[in-house]
């Protein structure tokens, strides 16, 4: 374990605060079986099911390996001054961090030096409220394996003044706060997304690379990724491996998948080896584009990737002799329509990776008419949160 997990850590001076821990305060056994118990309160309905025991994470500090925070603004006297964290735990206010015990260092250092530049900048935080004011959200990914870095910066207009020498300005303030020995990170590029849309969403369509190049290099296994900003990517990289092989424990060999939800295709690529073919289905154009370009520089045949939206897609592949269905949807899990379409399908084994037990609650409800809930796996992914990913084994029941 990392030599900085082995000290006794002091509580986050934010924490109580921050929306972004819960369990910070509590030793990392006990949170497991915290979470291991309210798993099992959720899925207590469903009879002879087998509740494996959680995979804890090899490092529970400094693990997530992307932000996602938006800026802000508190008075002080009459002076407004721009803040950048995350959320307070009602989404009041957003804080004004200064640290944080479970991101990676580097970005922390990034997030500081992002606040400084809009600061001497004088550019203004966004109000929803008023929807006056331009910088809605910094986004920042960071590589385990590379230690690449590629940060954006979200606004909700066109224009960010003076773009390029203000990004240049920017590049100057992280590369200070980032050193020059490579030991937080190295900047590969800085990105200006436009999000025009009053809604939740961080990221707009539209980006405009002001710096570097719009993408990092990461490895899982032996295959190589580029990430962007909008392409999902596990938040935990030291963990993702246990949960990966979790799904290629249970693929049989010269299986027939079909990885719904399959993003740049890290998990169809992984199981790759075990399988006679893997289709698999994402409805994002930059993601689905990354899964297409991987799979050329990785030389893997037997995977290809069709896009379009899961429960439009599916369908299409019903009756075709794919017995093992992957799925790892969003947070709001699969819906009515995609358990629908499983129900008519021939898949003998579903294979369901959650991040959100309760939505897959609400959907094992639905897929057990037709299916057994044989067994249940919790990995903690995100530790010091509430949240947790399972993975979830349906098997056909006989006719």
């Amino acid at each position: 374990m990392n030599e900085i997990l082995q000290k006794k850590e002091s509580i986050c001076k934010h924490f109580g605060t921050c929306g972004g821990c819960s369990f910070l305060d509590l030793d990392y056994s006990k949170e497991l079986k915290k979470k291991e118990n309210g798993l099992r309160d959720a899925f207590q309905q469903f009879r002879h099911l087998e509740f494996r025991p959680i995979v804890p994470s090899p490092e529970p500090l400094y693990y997530r390996h992307k932000i996602q925070v938006p800026f802000g603004r508190r008075m002080i006297g009459n002076k407004l001054l721009l803040n950048l964290g995350l959320f307070n735990r009602d989404a009041s206010f957003v804080l004004d961090q200064t640290e944080c015990q479970i991101q990676d260092p580097g970005l922390t250092e990034i997030l500081l030096a992002v606040k400084q530049w809009a600061r001497r900048e004088n550019l203004l935080p966004y109000n929803e409220k008023s929807r006056r004011g331009l910088l809605k959200y910094l986004v920042g990914r960071k590589s385990h394996s590379t230690g690449e870095i590629l940060i954006g910066i979200v606004t909700a207009k066109e224009d960010l003044p003076h773009a390029k020498d203000s990004s240049k300005r920017l590049h100057t303030e992280i590369q200070n706060r980032l050193g020059k020995s490579g030991k937080l990170g190295k900047l590969v590029g800085i990105i200006h997304n436009i999000n025009l849309k009053h809604s939740t969403m961080a990221l707009g369509k539209e980006e405009h690379l002001l710096w570097g190049r719009p993408y990092i290099h990461e490895y899982f296994g032996k295959h190589k990724f580029r990430v962007g900003l909008s392409t999902f990517l596990q938040v935990n990289p030291v963990q993702t491996p246990s949960l990966y092989n979790l799904i290629l424990d249970e693929i049989d060999q010269g299986s027939r998948v079909v990885d719904a939800y399959s993003g740049i295709g890290t998990i169809s690529f992984w199981i790759s080896n075990q399988c006679k073919e893997v289709v698999g289905i994402e409805e994002n154009p930059n993601s689905h584009k990354t899964a297409l370009e991987s799979s050329k520089f990785n030389k893997i045949k037997n995977v290809r990737f069709r896009k379009g939206r899961v429960s439009e897609t599916l369908p299409t592949l019903i009756g075709r002799g794919y017995d093992t269905l992957v799925l790892d949807p969003p947070r709001m899990g699969l819906g009515e329509d995609v358990c629908e379409t499983i129900l008519n399908s021939d898949f003998a084994k579903i294979i369901y990776v959650s991040c959100d037990p309760k939505t897959l609650a609400q959907d094992s409800k639905i897929l057990t008419r037709k299916y057994f809930l044989n067994s249940i796996q919790p990995v903690d992914m995100f530790p010091k949160t509430e949240h947790l990913e399972t993975v979830a084994i349906f098997r056909k029941k006989p006719n």
